[in-house]
């Protein structure tokens, strides 16, 4: 009888220290999770303004073919305000910078800095989500993660002031 009730409470000590190691487990996952994920949003806001700034500057400017650069411009502020799609706010952004690399190489003193300044950006924006995708990715992350309706981050693949690929299109190659 001593051994069963000491088995029971063996039992009934490792469920309570299992419940409550798991409940900290879970709101130290979920902190972090919402601390990474309110990072990348913070900073597709920072990436956001640049992109504002970037669009502002270049219409102020004396440039040629300005109707089609208001068309560009216009376009990647659509996607961007309708934050419906990365993918077609990648091939807007890429659209436009094939524009701007192909009109305007005369203006280069002016768009090199802001090329280099998105481009910094950008490359903050992708390591934040890099960030939170990984841990979100991990055991039992990735079930908290699930639970909240969470979802990996897309990385933005366009790189200011060099030739890219079509985004529509490498999205479309399958991964080797």
């Amino acid at each position: 009888m001593r051994i069963i009730k000491f088995i029971i409470t063996l039992l009934l000590t490792i469920l309570i220290v299992g419940l409550i190691g798991f409940f900290f487990i879970r709101q130290n996952s979920m902190s972090n999770l919402e601390e990474k994920k309110n990072n990348v949003t913070i900073c597709w806001k920072e990436f956001d303004k640049k992109l504002s700034a970037r669009d502002n500057v270049l219409l102020k400017m004396d440039l040629t073919n300005i109707d089609s650069l208001k068309f560009y411009i216009e376009q990647s502020r659509l996607q961007r305000d309708n934050q419906s799609s990365t993918l077609e706010l990648e091939f807007r952004e890429y659209k436009l910078n094939d524009f701007l690399l192909r009109n305007y190489q005369d203006k280069i003193d002016i768009t090199d800095s802001l090329f280099r300044e998105l481009n910094i950006i950008r490359t903050e924006y992708n390591s934040y989500v890099q960030d939170f995708n990984s841990y979100y990715t991990m055991f039992p992350n990735i079930i908290f993660a699930r639970q909240k309706g969470y979802e990996r981050e897309k990385y933005f693949g366009i790189e200011y002031g060099k030739e890219n690929q079509n985004p529509i299109e490498k999205s479309k190659e399958i991964p080797e």
